[in-house]
């Protein structure tokens, strides 16, 4: 009797987006090792795992995907069911997943084959960020040069409820905000209206003072 071959997971890696490419290629834009947060628990995370395995069954071939920290309990990500091609062995294929991190330091995503102990394990690190601050100079420069960045808006969904809240983040104190329009609020949380959860921004906050500030001295260096 010939033996039956077993699925195999033979490697993962993670990026921010993919896009489909023709041939069943998988195309991906910014791959990355770790996760930069610029406060705790950092925003919802959305990134794309690129996984291959080999030795496809003809049937369908369930995966589960989890994350943990070291010697930590883990929590489930996502699951995916994987149909072999009729020409194909193997599979290439993306499973969105989403976290939130509640500290720094190295965290471990888990890929297992359901029905099988074939796992394989991803390492990822979150780096802590430090706040970013301006200065003087560059306050000024804003002040004379209002064409330059100095605002940024982002729409942010409550978890629970879906509830739509626009914040905007300026760098300029005298900056107006439109109607319906909220500040980010100084504790770094807000309790949705809808339905009493808390939502965490100081962490959303501080990405787009970052992407101001890295403008900024884009700018002042002569690239405006």
């Amino acid at each position: 009797m010939r033996k039956q071959v077993k699925p195999r997971l033979v490697s993962a890696f993670f990026c921010n987006s993919t896009s489909q490419g023709d041939r069943g290629k998988i195309n991906c834009r910014g791959v990355f090792t770790t996760f930069l947060a610029w406060a705790y628990p950092t925003s919802i995370r959305n990134w794309q795992a690129i996984l291959t395995l080999h030795n496809l069954p003809k049937d369908t071939t369930s995966i589960s995907v989890a994350i943990s920290r070291a010697y930590g309990k883990k929590t489930t990500l996502a699951a995916a069911d994987i149909q072999r091609g009729k020409q194909d062995f193997g599979s290439i294929i993306n499973i969105p997943l989403q976290y939130q991190f509640d500290k720094e330091g190295f965290y471990t995503v888990h890929f297992s084959i359901i029905g099988s102990t074939n796992v394989l394990k991803v390492p990822i690190k979150v780096t802590t960020m430090p706040w970013p601050q301006f200065t003087k100079k560059q306050i000024q420069f804003l002040n004379d040069n209002l064409s330059i960045l100095h605002s940024l808006r982002v729409n942010i969904l409550c978890s629970n409820c879906s509830r739509p809240f626009n914040f905007e983040e300026s760098v300029l104190p005298d900056t107006k905000l439109a109607d319906g329009v909220l500040p980010f609020p100084d504790s770094g949380k807000i309790e949705c209206e809808s339905c009493g959860h808390i939502l965490y921004v100081k962490d959303i906050q501080g990405q787009l003072r970052n992407s101001i500030k890295n403008a900024v001295s884009e700018a002042i260096r002569g690239g405006k």
